[in-house]
């Protein structure tokens, strides 16, 4: 009897374990990259050209992109551009794959388009130079693709999607309709499938580091920006290339084990920004904070003069939204004591060791007994200062609490450790290893949910008891998690223009 086709299998097709290595380059059609891709590199000076010219050839600087709109509407709010010949506008932006979104999203009728200024899109598959609002104004374009210095793959690869607002849809999506019709067991293996596509895609993207720092610095970045929450991540991921893993161990090889962990959080807090913008309000907070801020004070006036002057003084750290025991400071305080604790080796060798005595134990549970170890790597000793608190001067808690809880742990060796090391194993050739790290991923136990993932129980699984009991491990979170960035994640927030099969 020969198993059924599942309809959605050319969305994410089934990759076997020799199938996870990195080869030719992928080329990517613009109708592969997110429409939120897009959006990224329009918003971010780091990613967006530094010559921009619309298709009627007017030269123009952006002085502000917009504010990131999060309801139905223009991508970006308020923008503020300035032409060559001085005229300088003030208006929204709205953002597509190909030109003919705009009329194919209809908004050439809407009047909340009215006050859209520019067009961007990654590239022009219409004869025009501009487009129509509904109230008959037309509006100058731009093709960025043309302009981008790299690949498109390179920006895939590079930036973090998860790191930047989403439209905000918490209805049914029409997607819920075509998993609704299929068996449970097909759609429990799609998603299986759009999980082991994350897996490849963040391959692919630490590959690129590998390649370019090695693999003990690409591990230092993956982790560092895995513990990055509530959008930190890129900031913390520009802490890491700007300070390597070697750099930091060079710096603390100096002081004895006590002064290591002084000196490892005066380094981060320093580098952040954080520690200078405390202590201009250094009289307003308690004594034992008035303490510490000294000891790292002193500890980064010790330091030398070029890491001092790679300080972020500019960035603000605050976020309303973060847990309390998810601050940055808190997380910041976790990556310290990491490089205080590995001084005599690094993160990815580290877990290297780890999984290759798994693999020589030969245990039945020996993936199980890899991830325990693996999350294992992140129980830190409790902390003075930041066990009890939450931001520099906050009030202590009654209880001291780990800096990275199990549940981080475990989605830092998902997200983070696994890719890194997954791709390690594939560029050496070893068979046994990968296969050891593919099942760990697979077998991996359910994540923390989070504001995507809820999002995409109702949207993509219709809050459908029967279909939501087939999410029982990670892999099947971060197949949601995939079919968000390719399908939901800048769909106009009401399914307009979605890609996802219907039967």
């Amino acid at each position: 009897m020969s198993m059924s086709i599942c309809p959605l299998e050319h969305l994410y097709p089934a990759i076997a374990p020799d199938d996870f290595s990195i080869a030719e380059p992928e080329v990517l059609l613009a109708s592969g990259i997110p429409e939120k891709l897009v959006c990224c590199v329009w918003f971010e000076p780091r990613w967006r050209p530094e010559r921009l010219e619309t298709l009627d050839g007017r030269q123009f600087r952006v002085h502000s992109p917009g504010q990131w709109n999060r309801q139905a509407g223009p991508d970006f709010l308020q923008a503020v551009l300035e032409y060559s010949d001085g005229e300088r506008c003030r208006g929204d932006v709205e953002v597509h794959r190909l030109a003919s979104g705009w009329t194919a999203h209809r908004h050439h009728q809407d009047t909340r388009y009215n006050r859209v200024m520019l067009h961007v899109m990654l590239r022009n598959d219409r004869t025009s130079h501009g487009v129509e609002r509904a109230d008959g104004q037309m509006i100058p374009q731009v093709a960025l693709e043309p302009l981008l210095p790299r690949p498109l793959t390179a920006y895939r690869d590079e930036i973090p999607l998860e790191d930047y607002p989403n439209k905000h849809a918490p209805r049914i999506g029409q997607c819920y309709t075509t998993l609704r019709a299929l068996p449970v067991h097909d759609v429990q293996r799609f998603l299986e499938r759009a999980g082991e596509a994350r897996l490849k895609q963040r391959m692919r993207r630490w590959s690129q580091r590998v390649s370019a720092v090695g693999p003990a610095q690409a591990m230092y970045e993956a982790v560092f920006r895995s513990l990055g929450s509530a959008g930190y991540g890129q900031r913390f991921l520009d802490i890491a290339r700007c300070l390597s893993w070697r750099a930091c161990q060079q710096i603390l090889s100096e002081g004895g084990a006590a002064d290591r962990a002084v000196v490892a959080d005066a380094l981060l807090f320093g580098i952040s920004g954080i520690l200078q913008q405390t202590l201009e309000n250094a009289h307003m907070v308690d004594d034992e904070t008035q303490v510490y801020l000294s000891t790292l004070y002193d500890a980064w006036t010790h330091l030398p003069g070029e890491i001092q002057r790679l300080a972020g003084s500019q960035i603000d750290w605050r976020h309303p939204h973060v847990r309390p025991m998810n601050t940055p400071e808190r997380r910041l305080a976790a990556m310290a004591q990491l490089l205080a604790q590995y001084g005599d080796t690094d993160l990815y060798r580290a877990a290297l060791a780890l999984s290759q005595t798994s693999r020589e134990q030969k245990q039945v549970c020996n993936t199980r007994s890899l991830n325990r170890r693996l999350i294992d790597m992140f129980e830190l000793p409790a902390h003075a200062y930041w066990g009890t608190r939450s931001r520099f001067g906050s009030r202590p808690g009654r209880l001291s609490q780990r800096l990275i809880g199990r549940q981080r742990a475990l989605t830092i060796v998902v997200d983070a450790m696994l890719p890194v090391l997954l791709y390690g194993a594939s560029a050496q050739g070893d068979a046994g290893l990968q296969q050891l790290l593919l099942t760990s991923y697979r077998t991996a136990p359910r994540l923390p949910d989070n504001t995507i993932l809820r999002d995409m129980s109702r949207r993509l699984l219709g809050d459908d008891p029967q279909l939501l009991t087939l999410v029982t491990h990670a892999r099947h979170q971060q197949g949601m998690l995939q079919v968000f960035e390719d399908y939901c994640s800048h769909n106009e927030g009401e399914c307009q223009g979605c890609g996802f099969p219907q039967l």
